[in-house]
């Protein structure tokens, strides 16, 4: 029986008003020392896809222990807590596709359970708020101790509802079909492939997107001038698409979702 001393959580709650302090107060009233750490909880409302890619991409930094995962206002599917990384942590919300990528990402799933042993949820007095009623009073039972199997019924990891991630396409002009997967703060937009996939097509390239057309380069961060548009390895290991930042200049007409092409030059 494991005991963890931190849940990190993730949201759509925002926190505009009192939904994440109850969340909280849910939480410490089961395990009163467990440590709560705040990762987001600004996801747009119900955007499963965003807050896998931010889930999977905050994985490998994240304290093992509890991760709590609360996307929409409803469970379609039986909410969910999945093992990894041979019980150091243990994810715990929809299984809408939102922990999918996560759990691929430190490598897969030792065990898992459906949240549908009603006596560990908290009785709501009208509809079931996911978050509050069944993902944060298991999430915190677990920090405390609980088994798996005593908290839900055990069932197939395999079967679990994977993250629907965008995949690069190569094609036959030898031209490259990329994806933003998000735009930053900064105005960078990160694509969907990562520097192997650009190789052979040199470090001169044509980028497409919307109604533009540049001639980039591929290059490091750090050597992108001011006002320049350009490809970078990002912190991430993936590409993105980026405009050197003199006077924070975001990059123009992209978004979460926009296609993005990359070719040689003709």
């Amino acid at each position: 029986m494991n005991e963890y001393d931190t849940i990190t959580c993730l949201t759509d709650l925002g926190t505009s008003n009192e939904s994440v302090g109850i969340l909280h107060s849910v939480i410490r009233e089961i395990t009163p020392k467990t440590r709560i750490l705040d990762l987001c909880h600004e996801i747009a409302p119900g955007d499963t896809k965003s807050a896998a890619l931010m889930l999977a991409r905050s994985v490998p930094y994240l304290r093992p222990g509890i991760v709590l995962v609360a996307i929409g206002q409803h469970l379609e599917r039986p909410a969910i807590a999945v093992e990894v990384g041979n019980g150091q942590s243990i994810l715990v919300g929809p299984d809408n596709g939102t922990l999918g990528a996560a759990v691929a990402v430190v490598g897969g799933a030792q065990h898992a359970i459906q949240l549908v042993k009603p006596e560990h949820h908290i009785e709501s007095p009208g509809a079931v708020d996911p978050g509050r009623d069944v993902i944060a009073p298991i999430a915190a039972k677990l920090a405390a101790g609980s088994s798996l199997d005593e908290l839900g019924k055990m069932i197939d990891p395999n079967l679990l509802l994977p993250s629907l991630m965008p995949v690069t396409r190569t094609e036959t002009d030898g031209a490259v079909s990329a994806e933003v997967l998000w735009v930053d703060r900064f105005g960078s937009a990160q694509l969907n492939l990562d520097k192997d996939l650009l190789t052979e097509l040199g470090d001169i390239l044509v980028v497409e997107f919307n109604d533009e057309k540049r001639v980039v380069r591929l290059q490091k961060a750090l050597d992108v001038a001011s006002g320049q548009m350009a490809l970078v390895e990002d912190i991430h290991g993936l590409i993105s698409l980026v405009i050197g930042q003199g006077d924070g200049v975001a990059t123009p007409g992209l978004a979460a979702g926009s296609a993005v092409t990359i070719r040689q030059p003709s």
